[in-house]
Formats: C-alpha cells, sequence, structure tokens
C-alpha cells in the first residue's frame, strides 16, 4: 500500500500542480464551479483524456500554506487540499486519505484474464497498472446516497458496496450487483445540503458505502489514475444541470418515442408481426411501434433479414406504416466470423475487431458463433458501423435497439470479453465499461448522417456516464414479479439522478409468467415511465393487452390512452431534460429538498413537479398509504384536496392508480390518439384548480427533425371570487381550461364561453385573458 503525499507545489491561475517523488496531481476549476483533482503516477497520464466530460478551465485562487492549500473562487465552494498524507476538505466532505495500492477489486479482475494477457500483472513504474487508489471519506450518520445509475434496491443506496462493471445478467435479485451500466457518480444528501462526486474512470470502479466501516466510506478504482470532479449544491436541482453539462445532456427525442412500445422475444416472422399490430388497432389501443428481437436475422447475422421468415421486411414496414406504426430493430454487436459474410469481411479487411494478445482477431461466442466483436473506441470502426446502418434506412426501419453491449460473451468468465484483449492501445479492463457507450455513439452519429431530417432513435441495455447523449435505456432483463415492479420506481429514478432521463422498465416482467392484475397495474406505473414498453421472453406466456380478457383489457386501454393524453405535459417534461438535465420521472426529494420525509421514499415519484403518482406495488391492495409534501394536491379523478405535509390512506381501485396534481400547477391534456402525429397540440386542454397562483406551459414543434419549438403558457389567479386567467402563445385555436367539481360561474368578463360536463367546468377561451366571478 502507498499512501499518497506531495511535498512540491506549482501555482498558475488556471491549476495547481502537485508534486512528491512519485505521485502527480493537478487541481484546477471547470465550467465556474466544479473542481477536478486528479492524481496518477505514471508519465504518460499525464494528458490523461476524458471519453465523456467537456470542460473549460476558469481562472481561481489559491494560498499555499505550510501543511495545505485553500483554492477559491466566488463561484465555487472553498476546497482546502492537505499535502502531506493528501487529502481535502469541500462542503461537507472530509477525506481521510487516498492510497495506491494492489487491491482485492484488481484481484478479483485477475478471474477475467484467461489467456489473453493480465494488465494487472503487468508493472509500470513500480506499481502493478491495475494497483487502483482507493479515496477514504469520513462518513456522518445523518447523510444519504443517491445516483449510479442501475442499482437494485432502495433508494438511498447507503450501506451497500456497488460496482461498476457492465455485466450480462439473466435475472436479478434485489441484492444484485452490477448489472448492465455503470456510473461513477454520487449525489450525497446531508441534512438538506446536497452535493456530488464524479469519478472519471472507465476502469472498474467500487462505491463502499459505510458498509466495511460505519464511519467510512471507500471510493476505489483498479485504474492507474484518480480522476474525481467535486459538484457544488446544495441544491440538487443546480447539480444535475452542471452534471449533464460536465457529461451531456439527452437531445430532443421524437415525439413518438414517448409513445406505447410493443416488443417480444420473439415474435416469429412477418405474418405474427401484422398479426399483432391489427389487434391493437382492432382492440382501439394506442400504439406506436412493434419491435423485432434476434430472430428476425439470418442466423444471428447483423444486419441481415431472415429470407424465410422476414423475406421482404421494407413491405412489412410500409406496411406497419399505413396504420402509423413505426419498426424497431435489435442490433447487436458481436459480429459472425463467417467466410463470404460481407460484414464480417469488410470488418475484418480493415482490422476493426477487438484482437487478443497476439493481435489476432478474438474469437468467442454470442447468439452468432463464432463471434467478433468491433472497437468502437476507433472512430473509424465507428464510422464503419454507422454506413452498415443503412441497411435498416433502405428497410425502412424507425429506430435502433443496441443489445448484448457489456459486451456479453457466452462461455467466458465474466460473460464478457477477458480483460487482457486488446482495444487499439489499451486493455479492455480499462475501456469495457464504455463499450455500450461508444456501440451508442456510433449509432447515434450514424443515424443522423445517413438520415439529417429525422431525430435519431436508440434504446440501449449498457451504458456509462453522459450514455443520455446518444440513447434512451431500459433496465435490462426483469421478471414478472411484483418485487421487480416495485423496484423499478427507485431504478428509473437513480437513473435520472445519474443524468439519464429516458428510462423504462419492461412492463409486465421479461421472464416469468405475467397475469392480468400485474399487467394491469405495471402498465399504469410505465404510463408514467419515461420509455414505455410491453415486452416479453420467449419462455414466459404471451402479455399482450388482450390476453387476459376483456375486463384487464379495458384497464390497460385505459392506461395507455391516459399515456397519450399526457403526452403534451411528458414532451414538455422532455424538452426541459433536454435543456437543463432534469429527469422527467423524479423523486420527491428534487423538488422538496429541505424535506426530510421524502429522503427514503422508494414506491412514489413526481412527473415533473406537478403530478405526484403513488403506484400499486402489491396484489390485491385496496388501499396504500401516500405522502403528500408541502402544498395542496388534488385527486386527478375524484378532484379531492390533501394539504401537505401528510400521510394518508388512499383507495386503489383495479380501474387507475393514484394521481395528485400540485394545484399550484396547470397541466396540459390532448385527445387520445391510436398513435403520434406531431406536437403542435392543436387540441389541448389545461387542467387547473382554483388557487392563488397557477402556472404552466407546454412545449410544441413538429414532433421530429429539427428542434426549434415553441413555448405556450397559461397562468391563473384566485381571490376567492374572481378567477382571472391569461394564455401566452396561443393564435387561431382556443385555450381550453378544465376546473374538477366546481360549478358554473355567474359573470365573465373576456371573450370566452364555459359548459359544465359530469360536474366538471369546461372554459373555452377566445381571447388571451378572461376573468370569471363567482357569488358577487
Amino acid at each position: 500500500m502507498h499512501e499518497v503525499y506531495f511535498s512540491d507545489v506549482s501555482i498558475s491561475e488556471n491549476n495547481v500542480l502537485l508534486h512528491s517523488d512519485y505521485f502527480q496531481g493537478l487541481v484546477e476549476l471547470v465550467n465556474e464551479n466544479v473542481w477536478r483533482i486528479f492524481v496518477w503516477h505514471r508519465l504518460e497520464d499525464v494528458d490523461k483524456g476524458s471519453w465523456t466530460v467537456t470542460k473549460k478551465q476558469c481562472h481561481f485562487s489559491c494560498e499555499n500554506n505550510e501543511d495545505h492549500l485553500v483554492l477559491a473562487s466566488e463561484k465555487a465552494p472553498t476546497l482546502k487540499i492537505y499535502k502531506s498524507p493528501f487529502r481535502w476538505e469541500w462542503q461537507d466532505f472530509t477525506t481521510d486519505r487516498l492510497d495506491a495500492r494492489s487491491s482485492k477489486e484488481a484481484e478479483q479482475m485477475e478471474e477475467l484474464a484467461t489467456g489473453e494477457g493480465n494488465p494487472f500483472a503487468e508493472t509500470n513504474d513500480g506499481l502493478p497498472m491495475g494497483s487502483g487508489y482507493t479515496l477514504s471519506i469520513c462518513e456522518k450518520p445523518q447523510r444519504h446516497y443517491y445516483g449510479l445509475g442501475e442499482r437494485t434496491g432502495f433508494l438511498n443506496k447507503k450501506g451497500r458496496v456497488w460496482q461498476n462493471w457492465n455485466t450480462d445478467i439473466s435475472k436479478h435479485v434485489p441484492t444484485t450487483d452490477p448489472l448492465y451500466q455503470a456510473h461513477p457518480f454520487l449525489l450525497a444528501n446531508n441534512e438538506g445540503n446536497f452535493c456530488a462526486l464524479y469519478l472519471d474512470e472507465t476502469w472498474k470502479t467500487t462505491y463502499d458505502l459505510a458498509f466495511s466501516q460505519p464511519q467510512k466510506s471507500f471510493i476505489t478504482t483498479v485504474g492507474p489514475t484518480f480522476d474525481l470532479y467535486l459538484l457544488p449544491g446544495p441544491n440538487p436541482q443546480e447539480i444535475l444541470n452542471k452534471y449533464s453539462e460536465l457529461v451531456g445532456r439527452s437531445p430532443m427525442p421524437p415525439l413518438w418515442a414517448l409513445g406505447f412500445h410493443q416488443c417480444r422475444w420473439s415474435y416469429p416472422d412477418e405474418k405474427c408481426i401484422m398479426a399483432v399490430a391489427k389487434e391493437y388497432r382492432k382492440c382501439e389501443v394506442p400504439l406506436e411501434a412493434m419491435w423485432l428481437d434476434i430472430d428476425y436475422m439470418d442466423g444471428y447475422k447483423v444486419f441481415t433479414f431472415s429470407p424465410h421468415r422476414f423475406p421482404n421486411p421494407k413491405k412489412m414496414t410500409d406496411d406497419l406504416q399505413k396504420m402509423n406504426i413505426r419498426t424497431v430493430v435489435i442490433v447487436d454487436p458481436g459480429v459472425k466470423k463467417e467466410p463470404g459474410y460481407e460484414v464480417y469481411e469488410s470488418g475484418h479487411k480493415q482490422g476493426f475487431y477487438i484482437k487478443n494478445r497476439r493481435d489476432e482477431e478474438f474469437v468467442g461466442e454470442v447468439w452468432p458463433a463464432p463471434a467478433v466483436w468491433p472497437d468502437f473506441t476507433q472512430e473509424n470502426v465507428r464510422d464503419w458501423w454507422g454506413e452498415w446502418l443503412k441497411v435498416y434506412d433502405e428497410a425502412g426501419i424507425a429506430g435502433i435497439w443496441n443489445d448484448m453491449n457489456e459486451p456479453a460473451a457466452f462461455k467466458l468468465p465474466g460473460k464478457t470479453l477477458p480483460v487482457g484483449t486488446k482495444q487499439g492501445a489499451r486493455w479492455h479492463a480499462e475501456v469495457h465499461n464504455i463499450y455500450g457507450h461508444m456501440m451508442g455513439k456510433a449509432t447515434f452519429d450514424g443515424l443522423q448522417k445517413n438520415d439529417p431530417q429525422r431525430r435519431p432513435f436508440i434504446l440501449t441495455r449498457s451504458g456509462f456516464a453522459g450514455i443520455q447523449k446518444y440513447a434512451f435505456v431500459w433496465t435490462g432483463d426483469n421478471a414478472s414479479f411484483w418485487e421487480h415492479l416495485e423496484m423499478s420506481i427507485p431504478m428509473i429514478l437513480n437513473m435520472g439522478m445519474s443524468g439519464i432521463p429516458f428510462v423504462g422498465a419492461d412492463i409486465g416482467g421479461f421472464s416469468g409468467n405475467c397475469d392480468g392484475e400485474m399487467l394491469s397495474r405495471w402498465t399504469w406505473l410505465g404510463a408514467f415511465y419515461p420509455f414505455m414498453r410491453n415486452h416479453s421472453g420467449k419462455n414466459s406466456r404471451r402479455q399482450e393487452p388482450w390476453c387476459f380478457g376483456q375486463k384487464y383489457l379495458k384497464v390497460v386501454r385505459e392506461a395507455i390512452n391516459f399515456r397519450y393524453k399526457l403526452l403534451p405535459h411528458l414532451y414538455t417534461l422532455a424538452n426541459e431534460a433536454h435543456s437543463s438535465g432534469l429527469p422527467i420521472m423524479r423523486p420527491l426529494f428534487l423538488e422538496y429538498p429541505q424535506d426530510s420525509k421524502t429522503y427514503s421514499i422508494n414506491d412514489q415519484f413526481l412527473c415533473g413537479k406537478g403530478l405526484l403518482v403513488a403506484p400499486v406495488i402489491r396484489p390485491q391492495q385496496s388501499h396504500r398509504l401516500v405522502y403528500f409534501p408541502e402544498g395542496k394536491w388534488q385527486n386527478i379523478f375524484s378532484g379531492e384536496i390533501y394539504e401537505g405535509p401528510l400521510h394518508t390512506a388512499i383507495e386503489t381501485p383495479i380501474e387507475n392508480i393514484p394521481i395528485f396534481q400540485n394545484i399550484s400547477t396547470a397541466i396540459p391534456f390532448t385527445t387520445v390518439q391510436q398513435h403520434t402525429t406531431d406536437a403542435l397540440w392543436p387540441q389541448l386542454t389545461w387542467r387547473i384548480a382554483l388557487n392563488e397562483e397557477v402556472y404552466g406551459q407546454v412545449y410544441c414543434d413538429e414532433g421530429d427533425g429539427e428542434v426549434c419549438g415553441t413555448k405556450k403558457s397559461i397562468k391563473a389567479s384566485y381571490d376567492g371570487k374572481k378567477l382571472s386567467i391569461e394564455c401566452r402563445g396561443f393564435t387561431e385555436e382556443l385555450c381550453t381550461v378544465e376546473i374538477l367539481n366546481e360549478k358554473i360561474p355567474c359573470r365573465i368578463e373576456g371573450q370566452g364561453h364555459v359548459a359544465s360536463k359530469q360536474g366538471n367546468l369546461y372554459i373555452e377561451m377566445k381571447e388571451q385573458q378572461i376573468d370569471l366571478f363567482w357569488d358577487e
């Protein structure tokens, strides 16, 4: 074990360089208020880059004392660094030490080396290359932790050990770790004071959060550098804004991506695909896209269609498009090594596949066997992959589904490529965690280049910090367990708190056998997933909406109909995610960071800031406990109002789930359609309640193509007798307002029409402002 220390310091206006006879360090301020602390010991790592970070250096001051430095800036919290042993204090974080040592994580990684070379046995500058660094953090008992991407368990991640090593997991339980994604981003909350740490290391990293020692947490990387960013709060929204600025934000998705999707492993042929699509239209259940899993390919060869099962893919996609249904296909990275197969041959001739230690193509197997894997760390390989995507463009495919991109490899330790295989000048051990990330970049760039007028749509299973720049994410192979329905909530919330706003879980469960009640409850929950897809495996029974009889078909249809009514709100939140990095599906503490009761709520969430959702997570559940944070909340179905902070039991009929609107907000709804068209929202109804102040907005554009839309807004005020409503951005179309359980006013000032329908008040405004009076 080597304790990191420094003896000399060099100070400039843009950075501080730390020196010793062995270790080197750099501290800089980037993007106004984010500190970067970088430590290394190999000479060649001085210019370490980043696969994800975009940063701009900023000036700061440095006070050099005998044993410590004080770094300060007007916009950044002060950072105090001690030289020997090296440690630091920042906001409410105090570190104990940074050690370079041969860690148990590195020893475990040696098991994945096989015969392809072992980067953890190679030495350089006196330390094993994979010896790693471990940062020791002094803990506080009241501190909560969030983020870390895709994880099992509850919302607060404290008290367990979490690893970042992308892994193909066929089934997971509440203790399973790691999963398919690697996100070394940790959001800390100490009694309402939030800050975050991002470790920009693609090697395997481990977060021991007060597990081994309750008074200490440990962050470890097995790689030869330690590159840490400190993101200040105190507000979690500000942190997400800064973090997404650092690693990238989601592009604006096409509107259809937010609709409802249907998939199965696998619909065996074109005839089956068309039959399912027609049944959706017959049952009047909205549907946006049909998805093709691996069996559409000829012998699992990527960029091919089976000549027997899918002999005319373009005709099939055209026929689906006539029903306004798009087609998405799965695309795995494993390329079948087969003489005469054009994709393999073209990559082979150009040396595009990952190599073994003898610089020969590494050959393994996944769905195709034998198989080789493209090296997506190379730009020319990514360009080549993007060119092959034209095969799908020509077949009328609307979106790409990247799977098995951890990368998965059968019959090998860890079910992945050996850590000693080579990707350019790097070991796979270094870039394993960004394999799916870089495949996503290759796919996104290729789709964008091939059709610049269309927004790319990609779904990925694997990813790294910043994957949101390229793809939506789904949570992988879940099962038809109520526990998985429940666990999807904190899993998606923590993905959102890791900068990834567009996430979903397989509705109904991928493996196992769903039933009508579970499908009904899960579809209602899924109506608020940023990505909504029903997906199941070939060894499970079918779970399309009609599979469990008319009773449940009616419930599932209504849940999907609600999703389509809510699309103006969801699309507006998508635009907010694109511009600010905020998630669509939010933990309560994101909007109520000072309310300690929200810090560990795992089974409720907010959709934006205006809707509170309390899903049903147990079978035959007639009631559930709901927590209402500060403010007034109206049941979106009954109109009943609850004032928080409050815990209370709410009925949970099978027909829907508890949903509540903050009465200070106006939520835009539209009419139900069987598919999306554009996001201009010609038929728009604002749901409001009588409140002192009300505000809402909606984002409008063509739903695809260039992102150059406009925003329409509504604000209202009520003083007990008079309701004033003002709309902005509306032109020829009417602005319609709905108020639950409200009678017709006595008098109206302004051009408009009022009507009562089923006890609710509807106001059609024909000019920008209107006043309504009661009980004069």
